[in-house]
């Protein structure tokens, strides 16, 4: 008897504990599933507004931009640039009309100056080309020569090819610095000219003279019409070097 009253009230302790345990796990089962019927929702709600951004064009969260993929533009061929046909002159029996160094007004004014340090380099250049250019005029062509130790080298340019002239005076007007600009861009520089008026009316006669009567092409003259020799087609002769 003894025996079975000490079991009873472990029976009875098992069967309150086991009465008190069972709803608690009840409930936990409960908030599992009211937690993962959450996160689906969450889940679900996510996605429609993933959507909706693409559709806007944004970017969902939690995405990074993905750069486009260049596209590698084909090439071009570069316009192919048409050759100019550099005009060959003849300067045989061309007959001189000016030659000379530069004036030495200019030289001896750059000397006296001299003597300041501020204009010392200017009286260098100045005895450089007192020394060593010669400026040559002739019926046919501007030369502009130089025979420095440095330096050795003759510029030409024909008549035909000059496209304006540009003077100044200097040295109260006895001396002047001129630049000829030439059709395809290029110019000669000559400093400290004597009688730079007169050269310069002439040069500007030459080029009337030479040129052929229809220059509203300018650079594109052919070498023919440069030169004043019969163009195909039977067109017209030019002035030549007669």
């Amino acid at each position: 008897m003894m025996l079975k009253r000490t079991c009873a009230p472990a029976v009875a302790q098992r069967t309150a504990a086991y009465r008190v345990s069972a709803p608690v796990s009840l409930r936990g089962r409960s908030s599992l599933v009211v937690r993962a019927s959450a996160d689906d929702e969450d889940a679900e709600l996510e996605k429609r507004l993933a959507k909706l951004r693409q559709a806007k064009g944004a970017t969902p969260y939690g995405e990074g931009v993905k750069a486009a993929p260049k596209k590698v533009a084909e090439e071009a061929p570069a316009p192919k640039k048409k050759k100019v046909e550099k005009v060959v002159y003849d300067y045989s029996d061309e007959k001189l009309h000016y030659e000379g160094p530069p004036h030495r007004g200019d030289l001896a004014v750059n000397l006296a100056l001299g003597t300041t340090l501020f204009w010392l380099p200017l009286t260098i250049a100045a005895l450089g080309r007192g020394l060593f250019v010669q400026y040559r005029f002739t019926d046919k062509r501007i030369s502009v020569k130089t025979t420095a130790p440095w330096k050795n080298e003759q510029l030409d340019a024909a008549y035909q090819e000059v496209k304006e002239v540009r003077s100044i005076p200097r040295g109260v007007g006895a001396w002047g610095d001129m630049v000829v600009v030439l059709r395809d861009g290029s110019k000669i520089e000559m400093r400290a000219l004597d009688k730079f008026r007169e050269l310069q009316e002439y040069i500007l006669q030459r080029r009337d003279e030479l040129s052929p009567k229809d220059s509203s092409r300018g650079a594109q003259l052919t070498q023919e019409e440069l030169l004043g020799e019969p163009v195909a087609g039977g067109k017209g002769k030019g002035k030549g070097f007669a």
